[in-house]
């Protein structure tokens, strides 16, 4: 596969442009302020009682019900706010200072909402391009040492890999200066992939040169696609909402960011970068073009 995929053009991408240009966000934002300042008991009334079609500033809705019902399951979280429930994680805004109970509810359904999004969108976009830039490591030319895919704990046993879990890795991250030391030497200098347990969890890191255990040779085929690892379903453009801390202890952490995070090494987001732009700009989101390959 040719990981830079010159030849891919806007006309493959038709499906995931057209989602681009529905973003579910604003009628999310509808529902809430409907939801909250209403007689409702559940979110599942006011999706009821949306008109049909809704036109906004960026985007006509024709089913607008349809589209919302999608992602019912984590809307019901703005239910918790109305309840008084107290959140199991707190949120920090960009001071460090912890926010109130509703907008960490509501943060946590937006993060919820847009990542099931982009995970639809990211597919339609990344399957016609054909490329395996985000499961192999560096190029001998590239500053980068390495590529990191991070992992939940379960996931680490999809992938034959040496593992490294010592009281020396977890107490650093991978992008710890200076780096972990592995028999005297860093530890991204091993010449294949390895699981190794940092701070903030576990990841596979790709050296240069090296691929993702799970890449087959010659199609350069995902051995694992239907049980991939849930970072593997979201490349290259990012919910970033709510950022994760590391080593928050037993009850989760996060800063609120409210950005979309897009990687510009990827060849559609590249190509798509107007239209990834106008899509945060139709959810109030910062859009952040970034490299992760240097």
């Amino acid at each position: 596969m040719n990981n830079l995929c010159p030849e891919i053009d806007k006309a493959c991408l038709g499906a995931g442009m057209e989602l681009l240009r529905q973003p579910v966000l604003p009628l999310v934002s509808m529902l809430q302020f409907v939801f909250l300042t209403g007689p409702f008991a559940t979110v599942a009334e006011v999706i009821n009682e949306m008109p049909e079609p809704i036109e906004t500033q960026f985007a006509l809705y024709s089913h607008p019900r349809l589209l919302l019902r999608r992602h019912e399951g984590s809307l019901r979280l703005l239910e918790s706010i109305k309840n008084g429930a107290v959140p199991e994680v707190k949120v920090v805004g960009e001071n460090g200072d912890k926010v109130d109970a509703m907008t960490t509810l509501s943060s946590l359904c937006l993060q919820q909402v847009l990542t099931g999004e982009l995970e639809e969108i990211n597919s339609l976009l990344c399957a016609p391009c054909g490329c395996d830039l985000c499961c192999v490591g560096p190029t001998p030319a590239m500053k980068q040492e390495f590529f990191e895919i991070p992992l939940a704990d379960s996931e680490t046993e999809l992938f034959i890999a040496d593992r490294l879990d010592t009281k020396n890795s977890r107490r650093c991250t991978a992008r710890t200066e200076p780096p972990l030391l592995v028999e005297g030497r860093p530890f991204y200098t091993q010449k294949t992939p390895g699981l190794f347990h940092w701070r903030d969890g576990w990841s596979l890191i790709v050296p240069k040169s090296s691929r993702c255990p799970n890449l087959e040779t010659e199609q350069g085929r995902c051995l694992i696609y239907e049980n991939r690892p849930e970072v593997c379903r979201r490349p290259q453009i990012f919910p970033y909402i709510l950022e994760k801390q590391p080593g928050s202890g037993p009850r989760p952490v996060y800063r609120l960011r409210n950005s979309l995070l897009a990687v510009i090494d990827c060849p559609y987001v590249v190509l798509l970068k107007d239209e990834i732009a106008a899509y945060g700009a139709a959810c109030e989101l910062d859009v952040i073009f970034t490299h992760n390959k240097a």
